[in-house]
């Protein structure tokens, strides 16, 4: 049997489409094995500023934080207004002062201020440093939390809720960490202890 030239094409076309079909179907079919060994990927999301924000240690850092701004913020004010007391005497006395003796009081007042200054920048550190070593520490605690919980829930993916822009509820557990975390950390220190020489 002689087949036309069209005829002979569309034979050649469908042998070479079997063939070119065959190696595809191998590793399709492989890897479709390979998704039903692997467990299904079991997402939970927490939402860490929340446990942050709402914690009880959370709230003792920020009540920490605030006394010790309160009372700089005290000191500093007392310091400022007795400079401004100096400040308006040494202008009064002016006019009454030898130049070289009024520079001489000025150079003083001058290093008042400066110091002044620098006690403010060791306060806003000081002032920082509780801040921060207080939310490490609660951050620590509550990420061994979130390890302990995924773990007995066989998550295999943990996200913070604040990375994301839509979940369901039904994927959440800030709550359980809350509660586990405020009965096992109610307070945290906003400062390293110091230890014993």
């Amino acid at each position: 049997m002689i087949l036309s030239r069209p005829s002979r094409w569309c034979m050649a076309f469908a042998v070479l489409s079997a063939l070119y079909s065959l190696p595809v179907l191998a590793p399709v079919e492989a890897r479709a094995q390979d998704a039903q060994d692997e467990p299904p990927v079991r997402v939970g999301v927490v939402d860490r500023q929340k446990i942050m924000r709402e914690s009880m240690a959370g709230q003792g850092v920020r009540k920490e934080f605030e006394a010790q701004e309160g009372r700089f913020r005290e000191e500093i004010s007392a310091r400022e207004n007795k400079l401004r007391e100096q400040q308006e005497e040494l202008q009064r006395q002016k006019t009454i002062l030898a130049p070289e003796a009024y520079a001489g009081r000025e150079a003083e007042f001058a290093k008042k201020v400066e110091q002044l200054q620098r006690d403010l920048a060791v306060r806003n550190k000081q002032l920082e440093s509780i801040l921060s070593y207080g939310m490490q520490q609660i951050d620590r605690a509550s990420l061994q939390i979130i390890a302990e919980i995924a773990e007995s829930k066989d998550y295999t993916l943990v996200l913070d809720k604040t990375q994301l822009l839509m979940v369901s509820k039904t994927y959440e557990f800030t709550d359980d960490v809350l509660a586990t975390l405020n009965e096992r950390v109610p307070s945290v220190p906003t400062a390293p202890s110091e230890e014993p020489q």
